[in-house]
């Protein structure tokens, strides 16, 4: 009766299949719709096309100032509302704009003061303090930078993944 050869250890069979996995690269890819990618893995690094947000937008329900114009107790005209989804207009010096949280700041505002530190009045509003520049606003980018790798190659495509490359 002819011997037989000893048996692997299991660490030498795990071993010996991840070294022939390897040696097999995966050449095959293909393209896919979000629709149809759940639990497959990415071929190549996802990179963003764009900036998130797009622009820079109030984080939060208030009033959009120059953060210099603004003197507490001072009242300021209210120029224009702005809620999300819509492009303001400029704004002009002196005066404030209502804004919605996720709206995009109107060009010449710098600063977001929100609702609860307003005083309206008839057609204006005054604050409490003077914010500084950049309060409450999510500036563009803030969350994914265009060129930004925001799904490495090799990833998992799980429901959350799928959903930040759609």
């Amino acid at each position: 009766m002819a011997e037989r050869p000893p048996l692997l250890s299991l660490d030498e069979a795990q071993a010996r299949l991840v070294e022939g996995a390897r040696a097999q690269a995966i050449r095959d890819t293909e393209e896919l719709s979000t629709f149809d990618a759940l639990n497959r893995v990415l071929a190549h690094d996802l990179v963003s096309p764009l900036d998130v947000p797009p622009a820079d937008n109030s984080s939060m329900d208030g009033y959009a100032v120059r953060a210099a114009d603004v003197k507490p107790g001072q009242a300021m005209p209210v120029s224009q509302r702005i809620p999300a989804g819509h492009v303001g207009q400029p704004l002009q010096p002196g005066t404030a704009a209502r804004i919605f949280t996720g709206a995009q700041m109107p060009p010449g505002a710098d600063a977001v003061v929100m609702q609860e530190d307003a005083t309206v009045g008839e057609g204006t509003v005054s604050f409490n303090a003077t914010p500084a520049p950049g309060q409450w606003v999510r500036p563009r980018g803030e969350d994914v930078r265009t060129g930004a790798v925001v799904l490495p190659r090799g990833s998992r495509l799980t429901p959350q993944a799928l959903g930040l490359a759609a």
